[in-house]
């Protein structure tokens, strides 16, 4: 499996012997999300947080460079940050219907057990963790696989609080934990993999919907696709990248976050339009435009890769003389899953 361990962007502080340690820990947290057989729990599918991860530490990389942030803190924090989000369930509502929040204002979860268990699951069990935000539990299962790894107190702690901080960075935090919780905000909200997500848990829910009538929500699809895509592009993307541009651009942390998130909604309007104008000559869109590429992610939604979604596509137009404009909408995704601006 190629990882973003192996792209030319890694830093050069790290060693040989930490990249062989991420390694190893990347495989430990891919194989930790494995052991929980749900398929979608609240906004997240069971294969979206690995990819998630590697998409944010892409992100942290490119910010911290702009920032002064320590890469090397970084790179293991972004690949923990998540590494107890699996055991997030549902949402908890209280006896008025409303969401139960933390001290924080965070929404709790019930705790979600896995099904099976490994490292880190019983790291989890044996420092009491159940109940608390994945951010306090992350940080502090960094800090015990990285003290079985020999790694000194003083960088240990680095990483913890990154991760701690990586779902609120205040004022004082850390700049690697406002690196990190600016990244992690980013690809889960703004951007062309955000557009994929928005994608995938606007048509799950759908799913629901129709099953409770009895019925599939993808044969509708398959005979609606251009009423559906009409709506869904020219009135329900607008209203979400607006909602993105108001709710989160101007508070991330950094200034380098803030410029790339805008490139990034400015992307997305320019995106959207050019989908906007294809639905004027659908059927040709629908074989080489980027409605293609759309049309594909509506319809295969098991537990999707976002990854294996986009070479199994990529390798559909790769022999295109002039690139279709389905290949290019692929180019800017596989970009902005880098990291890139």
């Amino acid at each position: 499996m190629a990882t973003l361990l192996d792209a030319p962007t890694t830093s050069p502080t790290l060693s040989t012997e930490d990249l062989s340690v991420l390694r190893r820990l990347e495989e430990l947290v891919r194989q930790t999300h494995l052991l929980w057989d749900q398929e979608w729990v609240g906004f997240s599918w069971r294969n979206y947080t690995f990819e998630h991860m590697q998409r944010v530490r892409g992100l942290s990389r490119t910010l911290a460079r702009e920032e002064g942030a320590d890469a090397r803190v970084l790179e293991f924090a972004a690949t923990l940050h998540d590494v107890t989000k699996s055991y997030d369930g549902d949402i908890l509502v209280g006896p008025d219907g409303k969401r139960v929040l933390d001290e924080n204002g965070f929404w709790r979860n019930a705790t979600l057990p896995p099904a099976r268990t490994n490292q880190v699951t019983q790291l989890y069990d044996q420092l009491g963790l159940a109940g608390t935000v994945h951010s306090v539990s992350g940080g502090k299962i960094a800090d015990a696989l990285l003290a079985e790894e020999g790694y000194p107190e003083d960088f240990r702690a680095r990483v913890d609080r990154a991760v701690q901080e990586h779902l609120i960075a205040g004022p004082n935090a850390s700049i690697e934990g406002k690196v990190l919780n600016d990244a992690d905000t980013v690809d889960a909200n703004i951007g062309l993999p955000a557009f994929y997500r928005n994608i995938q848990i606007s048509l799950h829910r759908e799913d629901e919907n129709y099953a409770k009538r009895g019925e599939r929500f993808l044969d509708w699809l398959r005979q609606n696709l251009p009423a559906y895509l009409d709506t869904y592009l020219k009135e329900k993307i607008p209203t979400w990248i607006e909602g993105k541009q108001r709710d989160f651009v101007t508070k991330l942390n950094t200034p380098s976050a803030q410029r790339l998130a805008q490139q990034r909604i400015d992307r997305l309007r320019q995106v959207n339009d050019s989908l906007i104008r294809e639905l004027e000559a659908l059927e040709h869109a629908l074989e080489d435009g980027g409605l293609a590429v759309v049309r594909y992610f509506m319809e295969n939604r098991k537990n999707p890769q976002m990854t294996e979604q986009l070479a199994l596509l990529e390798q559909r137009w790769s022999g295109a003389a002039t690139p279709a404009t389905a290949a290019q909408l692929l180019q800017e995704i596989r970009r902005e899953a880098a990291g890139e601006y």
